[in-house]
């Protein structure tokens, strides 16, 4: 009888073990194939990543040239003004129009926002990269983007407040003399000169730090 229950205990022990062993592997293949399937949503999404980056890659060259652009127009009417006296042909009054073609850059954050949103960051295996995407997002970008909105700011004074009392946009010509007027015009615009070269200065720097980002993400896409 005892020898009996020896080999029923024997049995059950056998079949609790099984039992335990397919269970425990289950839970390994399922965990496996979730980890897998997050670091395939993971890879997604840096892809999304750089697909953004290279947007706003040649988005700042758009930028860039329109600064430039802005910038030349700046500096025209700085002359223009200083001589108002003189009557300046209504084709050199034109570069008024091209202040209205200076924007700034505002980068795009959708895939960087859902991969920490849904912690994907841990799943990239280069914990350089990790840094240096997230000294890029939440330190060049939040600091590119408060000083294109303070200069936005600047701009639109100039735009609203300044050039309507000493330009016509209809005619293409100045509406008045008056010394005040124009002196606080070419002062203003003196200032947003000197915000455009710091910007266009800040835009480079901006932009090597995107190119060296750029290269190292797709190096890890490549590698892995």
């Amino acid at each position: 009888m005892i020898k009996i229950n020896k080999i029923r205990f024997s049995k059950i022990a056998g079949e609790a073990t099984l039992i335990f062993i397919s269970v425990f592997v289950a839970i390994w293949l399922e965990s496996e194939w979730q980890n897998r399937s997050d670091r395939i949503e993971a890879r997604e999404s840096l892809s999304q990543l750089l697909a953004e980056l290279r947007d706003d890659q040649e988005f700042a060259k758009q930028v860039k040239l329109e600064q430039t652009v802005f910038l030349e127009a700046a500096e025209k009417i700085l002359i223009l003004l200083e001589n108002a006296e003189s009557h300046p042909k209504q084709s050199d009054h034109d570069v008024f129009e091209n202040l209205a073609n200076a924007i700034t850059i505002w980068p795009r954050r959708a895939a960087w926002t859902t991969m920490v949103a849904s912690g994907q960051l841990g799943l990239i295996n280069d914990r350089a990269l990790v840094a240096r995407l997230g000294d890029f997002y939440e330190h060049r970008q939040i600091r590119l983007m408060y000083n294109g909105e303070s200069y936005d700011a600047a701009y639109e004074d100039v735009s609203v407040h300044y050039i309507p009392e000493v330009w016509d946009f209809q005619r293409h010509e100045l509406i008045t003399a008056d010394y005040e007027k124009i002196a606080a015009l070419h002062g203003r615009v003196l200032y947003i000169k000197v915000w455009a070269v710091w910007y266009l200065d800040s835009l480079a720097a901006y932009e090597n730090a995107l190119n060296e980002l750029i290269e190292g993400v797709e190096g890890y896409l490549l590698a892995y």
